[in-house]
């Protein structure tokens, strides 16, 4: 099975590449990178209008080309945009969507967010969930399982994004650590929306409820789809 990966951040390559040795190593797989920072760039200064959603299904189409199985866009901003991909034969998964479909089956979800233009297309992911088809982790085939919509909270972690801008990874993951620890309340999951997050789980204490991030979900459902088509 080929799979590729669209990033929209340089260092997502080496985020991921750790995840995929971890749960693909010794499976047949062949993984390939492509990074187009300028998407995301320009979906955080222009929103995500026509011309973006324009570059990021032409970026799917190109890579599309290199015969993949499977295109997973690892930016949440644009992953709704890049899943809409016309006429081409692999199938596209944001990168969100599995940890968004395991965050559904809880009653209550904290979405944690570093960028504010993540925020609500990872809502919009969460609502969609809930009544649109669905991957399935045991098969090619989409379900759909409608069922009472969980109560969804939306924050955005004040300054982490300025450390991650300027090249300091390891504040910026220890910014959110800091804000998810000193949570007071006991939301049912807390999801971190953005790929870049992922890091912090490791500053984060011992809490009483459980944080997803969409690497190591995404991964998981890939090993899944490996093992079902080996």
């Amino acid at each position: 099975m080929n799979i590729a990966f669209l990033h929209t951040l340089k260092a997502n390559e080496v985020l991921f590449k750790q995840y995929i040795d971890k749960y693909l190593k010794y499976l047949p797989v062949t993984v390939s990178h492509f990074t187009n920072e300028r998407l995301l760039q320009n979906a955080i200064k222009d929103g995500l209008t026509e011309q973006i959603a324009t570059d990021v299904q032409q970026s799917i189409t190109e890579i599309s080309a290199g015969n993949a199985d499977i295109i997973i866009c690892t930016c949440s901003t644009i992953g709704d945009l890049a899943e809409k991909t016309p006429n081409i034969s692999p199938q596209i998964i944001r990168v969100d969507r599995p940890m968004a479909e395991v965050a559904m089956q809880h009653n209550t979800i904290l979405v944690l967010a570093a960028l504010s233009s993540t925020l609500t297309p990872t809502s919009e992911l969460l609502h969609s969930v809930n009544t649109a088809t669905k991957i399935d982790n045991h098969s090619d085939q989409a379900t759909t399982q409608p069922k009472k919509l969980p109560v969804i909270h939306t924050e955005l972690v004040p300054k982490a994004w300025s450390y991650y801008a300027a090249g300091n990874t390891e504040m910026y993951a220890r910014t959110i650590a800091a804000y998810i620890n000193a949570i007071t309340t006991k939301p049912g999951i807390v999801i971190l929306a953005q790929a870049s997050m992922a890091p912090a789980a490791q500053y984060c204490h011992k809490n009483t409820f459980e944080i997803l991030t969409s690497p190591e979900m995404c991964l998981r459902y890939l090993v899944k789809r490996v093992k079902l088509h080996a």
